[in-house]
């Protein structure tokens, strides 16, 4: 009986604990995204969140704070799933042929890009302007490369005559980047589905035989 009340509590205990950490990102993803990185506080985001401002530095400091927003944007929850091992990526790397992977890909373009783009903007800018988010910014591109390396040796056997994968990627990273995706969703505001429809489409002419 006591066992029982004891992993009662603790399961309690866990589900607070994860609910009081959503809260606290939900409200400092807000903040940042509202009043940008440097003009930010722990103070707005403990009041956003509704909770004291220790409970906010028991989640990390603003920086942590910053990162913990852009994992959870460009995964779409707070599960600790890598990137790759996620439902949209796996259904892309199973796909047999070249039209099953594009259309992966265009679900994951419409999914994740108009979510993530604010708040990588948001992390680009701040660490234009903190010495202490550069290198974690300069890490988290490299990330990205690695990622986009990945997903261009999912499509190798479809590749243009003469375009090796090292090659593929470079133009993957530079071309679809962050200020691509930006002046298309925001500058120009289109839709997802359109942006979407035009990234798979671009990877495959650009890319692809």
């Amino acid at each position: 009986m006591t066992e029982g009340k004891r992993v009662y509590r603790s399961t309690l205990r866990a589900e607070q604990a994860r609910r009081t950490r959503a809260a606290v990102l939900d409200a400092a993803g807000h903040c940042f995204l509202e009043r940008g990185y440097a003009a930010t506080t722990m103070k707005d985001v403990a009041a956003a969140a509704g909770v004291s401002v220790p409970t906010v530095f028991a989640q990390g400091g603003k920086a942590a704070l910053l990162l913990a927003c852009v994992d959870r944007v460009l995964v779409g929850d707070d599960e600790e799933v890598p990137l790759l091992a996620r439902e949209l990526f796996v259904r892309l790397a199973e796909a047999p042929d070249k039209q099953g992977k594009l259309a992966a890909l265009r679900d994951i373009a419409a999914d994740r890009g108009p979510a993530a783009v604010p708040m990588l903007r948001a992390f680009e800018t701040a660490a234009a302007a903190d010495p202490d988010l550069r290198d974690v910014w300069t890490d988290y591109e490299s990330r990205r490369y690695a990622d986009m390396r990945a997903l261009t040796v999912m499509f190798g056997p479809w590749l243009r005559p003469g375009l090796d994968v090292d090659t593929a990627t470079d133009i993957w990273w530079a071309t679809f980047g962050l200020e691509t995706t930006d002046r298309l969703l925001r500058d120009r505001g289109w839709p997802a589905e359109r942006f979407a429809d035009w990234f798979a489409d671009a990877v495959d002419r650009l890319l692809l035989r």
